[in-house]
């Protein structure tokens, strides 16, 4: 007989396992679909710490909704038993694809990483950090969707790990230097790890490997990583740098956030140019390197060679000569040019940023252009359930700020509420209340839910009769949602039915039918069979509220006596009359 978890989730079988969890496939019978289980080990299971947590982290996993998300259904525990169920994905993860097919294409790559890094924003808007990004935990389908999974999981199981599993093995290939240092991660360490991914991607190998977990968090810490295009030579310059930013070791040199990564990567995709500046030139990785052999980063030593200075004599003079007019020439040039930035820069107009936001792009346009400022040709877009689609939303410097013309004003317009395609709850009357409410937030809608009571005469107190919005109706995943839930049948005033002279059993039958309680009472009666109605309380007819209590007053017996004539009696009586002569009768001699 299978398992089944909380009386809904039949296991199907076993899939995988890892140091903290074993992974099922299951059944939900509530929902008929599939899920996945994760089972917490044993050791983690009586660590009542870590169970807090645990639950935490994943309640609020459970509040993200994104395509690249996997999605968190439901926290529950099965005797000593704590299991997490979460979105069935047939697929494989990143490490068998890499493992198979790296390296892959510059599309392939960016295509993997715009989704990946889409999954982490989203995450990080909602202020959960993943911790532990790694190819394991990417889930890749048939088609090319990723989907991210174990989202801030690995919060919980940071200090429990480091007791039970030892599970910074399987990740310090990506693991941030400051994570490396036993500092605290932030969004930064997710964005690192990205990029070790993206490298691996594109090259087919981590940049940093060695024999033991220690020599391979030292070399995060330690050593600048081979240029990617050293390793595959069909490796993009641009696409080069911005994974070279993201595994910068410095967290200032490194991208602030997940957005401005992802806005690097749309920008490839698009065929535009990053315009941030590098963060590795080519020719100081590579002379970085080439010292970092003797162990550490050490400056050109110049050897001067005493005979050959001698042997060279007037004519090194001359050229050294000349080589000092050169450079003086040069250091004017550049002293001139400097000037010219600094006044340029310094010296520039300063003008007041205008307020464009609730404006449309053409007209802010023409107001950031009457200010003397420039509109970033790269508008961004987000969803709001404050602003219609089409309108500014937001935008950087904000209104009235002080700054230097020709300054960008970056804007994000939005793309109005974020919608889905709302599920039907309602239609054939046989779902709860409480399993509707779940099927609605597992679609996606976080909304305030709101509950009217309405009487119905076919569908039960407590299950859903109507909706709104309407089964398949496109809805903003954040707006509000009523749903109509049945009071079972209406109780009104009727008249009392007439049951006097039926028997108790149709009498009682009759009565709830009326949706009427009968009380059944006997009384003794000479005149009304036993069994029979002889009256009711209140009497036929009256008026009387549905759900009301009534008195049915039941014949005992005996009822009425019936006269009972013995068979030879009858016959006696019959041979009396015989004898008794009328003027009809002669007797036996003929005579009166």
């Amino acid at each position: 007989m299978s398992k089944i978890f909380g009386g809904r989730y039949e296991v199907l079988e076993r899939i995988g396992a890892g140091g903290m969890a074993i992974v099922y496939k299951a059944k939900d019978q509530l929902l008929n679909r599939v899920v996945t289980i994760k089972v917490l080990r044993e050791q983690f299971a009586t660590d009542e710490d870590f169970i807090r947590r645990f639950r935490r982290e994943a309640q609020a996993v459970a509040s993200l909704s994104h395509p690249n998300i996997v999605s968190v259904y439901d926290v529950g525990k099965e005797g000593d038993t704590e299991y997490i169920v979460m979105e069935y994905v047939e697929g494989r993860n990143l490490k068998e694809i890499i493992r198979e097919y790296a390296p892959l294409s510059t599309d392939q790559t960016i295509n993997l990483a715009r989704q990946i890094t889409g999954a982490i924003q989203n995450a990080h808007e909602h202020h959960i950090i993943h911790r532990d990004i790694k190819p394991h935990n990417i889930l890749v389908t048939a088609d090319g969707r990723a989907k991210v999974t174990d989202f801030g999981i690995a919060r919980a199981v940071s200090s429990a790990t480091v007791t039970h599993t030892g599970d910074i093995i399987g990740s310090v290939h990506y693991l941030s230097p400051e994570q490396a240092k036993g500092l605290q991660s932030n969004e930064q360490s997710d964005i690192y790890s990205l990029g070790i991914i993206l490298y691996e991607l594109i090259t087919g190998k981590v940049p940093y490997d060695g024999e033991t977990p220690i020599a391979i968090a030292l070399k995060h810490l330690q050593e600048q990583p081979t240029l990617p295009s050293k390793i595959n030579p069909r490796v993009d310059k641009e696409l080069e740098q911005v994974i070279m930013r993201a595994i910068a070791k410095s967290p200032e040199q490194r991208y602030s956030s997940a957005k401005d990564l992802l806005e690097d990567l749309n920008h490839l995709l698009a065929g535009r140019p990053i315009t941030r500046p590098e963060v590795y030139q080519a020719d100081d990785l590579e002379a970085t390197q080439t010292h970092q052999g003797m162990g550490k980063i050490l400056a050109p030593i110049a050897v001067r060679d005493q005979e050959a200075e001698k042997e060279l004599g007037p004519v090194k003079k001359k050229r050294k000569k000349r080589w000092l007019w050169i450079t003086g020439g040069l250091v004017a040039v550049l002293l001139v040019l400097g000037v010219i930035a600094f006044k340029s820069y310094f010296m520039v107009s300063l003008t007041k940023v205008p307020d464009v936001v609730g404006k449309t792009v053409p007209v802010a346009g023409e107001y950031i252009k009457s200010s003397g400022l420039t509109l970033n040709p790269t508008v961004k877009h987000a969803n709001s359930d404050k602003f219609q689609n089409g309108v500014i939303m937001e935008q950087d410097p904000a209104a009235g700020s002080t700054v230097k013309e020709s300054r960008e004003i970056q804007v994000t317009v939005s793309d109005g509420p974020n919608t889905g395609q709302f599920p039907d709850v309602s239609t054939t009357g046989s779902m709860t209340q409480a399993d509707a409410e779940n099927m609605i937030q597992n679609a996606g809608f976080t909304g305030k839910i709101t509950v009217d009571t309405k009487p119905s005469a076919t569908v039960p107190k407590g299950y859903v009769t109507g909706q709104n919005p309407m089964p398949g109706a496109t809805w903003a995943k954040s707006s509000p949602i009523n749903l109509t839930v049945s009071d079972g049948p209406s109780l009104v005033m009727i008249n009392m039915p007439n049951v006097i002279n039926k028997s108790s059993a149709d009498a009682q039958a009759i009565l709830q039918q009326n949706n009427l309680f009968p009380l059944m009472e006997t009384q003794d009666s000479m005149t009304i069979p036993k069994d029979v109605v002889i009256s009711t309380t209140p009497n036929p007819g009256e008026m009387i509220q549905q759900g009301s209590q009534v008195t049915v007053i039941v014949s005992r017996g005996p009822g009425p006596v019936a006269l009972k004539i013995d068979k030879d009696a009858t016959t006696m009586l019959a041979q009396i009359l015989s004898l008794i002569p009328n003027k009809n009768n002669k007797g036996h001699h003929g005579k009166p």
